[in-house]
């Protein structure tokens, strides 16, 4: 039995050994496979291809990252690599038994002789770099104008789109100095007749008809007639006005603005308006009036420059009015224009030809004896009111530099200086009226 026992016990450990003996074995079982670093590097250009030739024979080709390039078997031992985008890859090649044989790494470039070639016979006088950087290209140095620079950005966009960092120095004045003068007449016409009459005869009767202007105004002229017919008196009064005017209103702003960059202005205010919200709230918006102008300058070349421009006029508009809740909420009258054009420095043109032209007219009568022929004249009153606007702007730009120094910038103050207290007090000056003699250099 001690015999047996033992063997069992024996056995029994040799079992828990071999079922206890694979966990003594290494944790890892995989083998990493680099290439060596001082291994050759395979260079191709985006869009090129690069054939390859092998000493033994291969059975699989695999490609670490197949955006970046791609490969193609053309016998058992060559093939060729296509570059697609630029970056690193790896190139897998395999034996029959699936053995890894080669490990070639390729480096994709962006290939930029193709897009200096083209910069160089569209823009021969610019001296232009063209630097590889990550996954794009930088483009430097310094150009002549900003339709120069457009030119070579677009340019390089086509080779490497969305991959364009610009770095070009444009070295023509990019401030564009608009000078603007908006000019509208207003020529207004109104003409008003009223005549009343008035019978009466004492202690009987009286027979009245208003003979007042439908404007309300005061007249300007007045003529009274009495005649008596026995014992009933008649008078005739005639109002007559005449209005005639010409409004001339001028605004003349000046902006600068930046090439490729919008400046606006406005010249008005703001009126509120009330807007309804969910659950009955009501907010209120302002909404601009007057005159305003925006535009957005971009220099193409030497002095010319390219315009969009966006003037404004807009007044408040009483007789389209809504009214809700109380609450009158004026309209607008409103003339906008929205325009591009090429021209110098220095060049104008206008915006003309902006007319508004109304007429009304309005009678005032006595039923039934306005209807009798001829005498029914002296039973109404009149008026017609005529009124035309024009509008016309006119824009110049210029080509601008900051100024050397803040003393050669002038105010509206310096052609004055303070009275003496002796002006003051005896000549009542608030304002010296004495310009100094000024030297100070004007800024173009």
């Amino acid at each position: 039995m001690t015999l047996t026992l033992r063997s069992a016990l024996i056995a029994a450990c040799l079992t828990f050994a071999g079922l206890t003996a694979p966990l003594a074995q290494p944790a890892f079982g995989w083998t990493q496979l680099s290439a060596d670093a001082d291994a050759p590097v395979l260079n191709v250009d985006r869009g090129r291809s690069a054939v390859i030739e092998i000493d033994q024979p291969f059975a699989t080709l695999a490609v670490a990252d197949p955006e970046i390039a791609s490969v193609t078997a053309t016998s058992d031992r060559s093939f060729f690599v296509r570059g697609k985008a630029p970056g690193w890859t790896t190139v897998l090649v395999y034996d029959e038994a699936g053995s890894v044989i080669e490990l070639i790494q390729v480096n994709v470039a962006l290939g930029l002789d193709a897009l200096r070639r083209d910069l160089n016979t569209l823009l021969p006088d610019e001296d232009l770099q063209v630097l590889p950087v990550y996954d794009g290209i930088f483009i430097a140095g310094d150009i002549s104008t900003a339709g120069a620079a457009a030119t070579a950005v677009q340019l390089a966009e086509r080779h490497v789109p969305g991959g364009v960092a610009n770095g070009l120095a444009v070295d023509q004045a990019q401030q564009v100095l608009l000078e603007v003068r908006f000019v509208e007449a207003s020529r207004d016409i109104v003409r008003e007749f009223g005549i009343g009459t008035q019978a009466s005869q004492a202690g009987e009767f009286a027979f009245l008809s208003d003979g007042s202007l439908i404007s309300g105004a005061l007249s300007q002229a007045a003529a009274i007639g009495s005649h008596a017919f026995g014992p009933v008196n008649v008078d005739v009064a005639l109002n007559a006005l005449e209005e005639k005017g010409v409004l001339r209103t001028l605004a003349r702003p000046n902006l600068v603005a930046l090439s490729g960059d919008t400046a606006s202005f406005l010249a008005g205010g703001e009126f509120p308006v009330p807007v309804g919200q969910a659950d009955q709230v009501v907010t209120i918006e302002f909404r601009e009036f007057g005159v305003s102008l925006a535009f957005s300058p971009t220099v193409l070349g030497e002095d010319m420059i390219n315009l969009h421009v966006r003037p404004e006029v807009s007044v408040l508009d009483t007789q389209n009015a809504v009214r809700l809740g109380g609450i009158e909420i004026p309209g607008l009258s409103v003339r906008r224009a929205d325009t591009t054009v090429e021209l110098r420095d220095g060049q104008a043109f206008a915006i003309a030809g902006l007319l508004q032209n109304s007429y009304t007219s309005d009678v005032r009568q006595t039923p039934w004896l306005s209807s009798v022929p001829v005498l029914g004249s002296l039973f109404s009153s009149k008026r017609f009111a005529r009124s035309e606007t024009e509008l016309v702007i006119i824009i110049t730009p210029r080509l601008v530099q900051p100024a050397p120094s803040p003393e050669s910038l002038a105010t509206p103050f310096d052609a004055f200086e303070e009275p003496s207290e002796a002006a003051f007090f005896l000549l009542d000056e608030t304002v010296a009226l004495h310009e100094k003699s000024s030297t100070r250099p004007q800024v173009q």
